[in-house]
């Protein structure tokens, strides 16, 4: 992504304005760094924590933290030719609503420009429309409450959550499937806080985080989306086999594991069989059998008289001498 000042000129006064902003060790180097970098620069979190010696989770964090305080402006947005790019602007103290629709008016040739943050600080926030609240009351969907908002920064929470070794191995810029894998998970009830759970839970119950330290992780892509989908359970408030109201195990992965393991018992074990369905044949009577009409005679002469020769010509082979015991 690219680096911008949002406000140039304000070089001189950033130490002594980052000194005053409380901000933590992480979001202090981040800032600065930024600040200190050229305008139109490209830089990465990657990057910068490697310089720094941040760990680049750290970084991230920092990120999202001084983009809620409307220090850093992200503008994603796409071009006329279709090629999407990432544009960073910083503030040393938070953006204005003038600065805010100044960033927005030189992306004012974008075919799709999402901001983050969606306004400057202190604007007054829009109702979020209530045709959806109410299409989904009539149609006997999820109440208001059930309503979860998907939002840019839940997305970005989400995706922070990430681990580090995966997020290397992603392209750049991410997939679209992995961003739709997390607004499809947010719009389907879950927290961001949640879903961040889920990914670290399954990262390491599902021996993902040996095979990245053995360097055999392989499809990048699909193990990031095998993180954020959602269970096999039809319940949706299981969460990997654990309801979220109770904390108590699922009694629908209960039942489902049971039958599952009761159809492989049924595969794996042979069938009966019932001898009584298979009855022992009782042979006929010795004294029934006529054993001599089946005797063919010129066959039976035939066979005889062969066995005689040949025990003639064994009897003879014996008497006979052998040639080296004749005497001269």
């Amino acid at each position: 992504m690219r680096i911008f000042h949002g406000r140039p000129g304000a070089g001189a006064v950033q130490k002594e304005t980052l000194r005053a902003a409380g901000l933590d060790g992480a979001a202090l180097t981040l800032l600065g760094a930024l600040l200190d970098g050229a305008d139109g620069q490209t830089l990465t979190l990657a990057a910068l924590a490697e310089q720094h010696g941040v760990p680049v989770r750290r970084l991230h964090a920092a990120a999202r933290s001084l983009t809620a305080d409307g220090l850093l402006l992200r503008v994603k947005y796409e071009s006329p030719g279709g090629r999407w790019a990432t544009d960073l602007y910083v503030f040393p103290t938070p953006v204005t609503a003038v600065e805010f629709e100044a960033v927005r008016g030189r992306h004012a040739g974008a075919v799709t420009l999402t901001l983050e943050p969606d306004c400057a600080p202190g604007t007054p926030q829009p109702a979020p429309p209530a045709e959806p609240v109410a299409a989904a009351a009539a149609t006997g969907g999820p109440l208001e409450q059930d309503v979860e908002l998907v939002t840019a920064a839940a997305v970005r929470e989400v995706l922070d959550a990430l681990p580090g070794q995966l997020t290397v191995l992603l392209p750049s810029p991410l997939p679209a499937a992995v961003t739709a894998a997390v607004r499809a998970a947010l719009a389907a009830g879950r927290q961001a806080e949640d879903l961040s759970a889920r990914v670290v839970r399954r990262w390491w119950a599902h021996g993902y985080a040996t095979k990245a330290a053995l360097g055999s992780l392989s499809r990048p892509v699909g193990v990031a989306i095998a993180l954020l989908r959602p269970g096999p359970c039809p319940d949706p408030r299981c969460e990997d086999g654990v309801n979220l109201d109770t904390g108590m195990p699922c009694p629908r992965c209960a039942e489902r594991s049971e039958d599952f393991h009761r159809a492989k018992a049924t595969e794996n074990t042979p069938p009966v069989v019932n001898v009584a369905d298979f009855p022992t044949p009782t042979p006929p009577a010795f004294a029934s059998l006529d054993l001599t009409s089946r005797i063919d005679p010129e066959t039976n002469a035939a066979g005889m008289a062969r066995t005689r020769a040949a025990l003639a010509a064994a009897k003879n082979a014996r008497t006979t001498p052998h040639p080296s015991r004749r005497t001269p």
